[in-house]
């Protein structure tokens, strides 16, 4: 008896090992997905998306700011702000970072098709969109020294009057970051 259940023990004690190595044994790995983008192009698609999510971002903080303006408790009119603060700060950094990398952008299609048409058409469209985007940010700064304003206001009715300024200058930050976004869209388009 005690023979046989040394067998049993060792087969089962083979049979986990066979199991556990069965278990680590990897399988195939899948094919790696390769991109075939250039570093320009995966650039230009960055600044798309920076772009995208900016705009989607300053749509936010117009929705915020419309709120804000229908506040009449102090407290509840605080929150909003802050959050409309918030949204249209990361808007402008977003911003901001999508006009530097267009213009890296800018200055390697530069550098790589000299004097083609496919440069002076990424420059036209940039040009323009970076306007739009400088324009966007400058509304973003007016709207958050707005928004500290209402914030310092010690009474609901002060600080609801501000926020009608606030709502109005998100709404042409937004606006700007919508028509900026357009033109690097097409700006892009002559990357590829």
């Amino acid at each position: 008896m005690n023979r046989i259940s040394r067998t049993v023990t060792r087969a089962g004690a083979s049979l986990i090992l066979v199991a556990a190595w069965a278990c680590t044994v990897s399988a195939p790995q899948p094919a790696m997905l390769r991109d075939e983008r250039t570093p320009l192009q995966r650039m230009a698609d960055s600044t798309e998306h920076l772009l995208r999510s900016a705009t989607q971002t300053s749509d936010s903080a117009v929705i915020w700011a419309g709120l804000t303006t229908t506040d009449t408790v102090l407290a509840d009119l605080r929150a909003r702000l802050l959050t409309t603060r918030d949204a249209v700060e990361r808007a402008s950094t977003r911003l901001a970072e999508a006009a530097k990398q267009g213009e890296m952008v800018r200055l390697a299609i530069i550098e790589q098709t000299r004097g083609s048409r496919q440069a002076d058409d990424y420059e036209h469209y940039w040009l323009l969109g970076r306007e739009k985007l400088t324009l966007a940010r400058a509304y973003s700064a007016e709207a958050v020294a707005s928004a500290d304003s209402a914030l310092s206001c010690p009474q609901a009715a002060c600080a609801a009057s501000r926020t009608r300024l606030l709502h109005t200058q998100v709404v042409s930050a937004s606006g700007a970051a919508r028509d900026a976004e357009s033109l690097v869209r097409v700006a892009m388009r002559f990357v590829y």
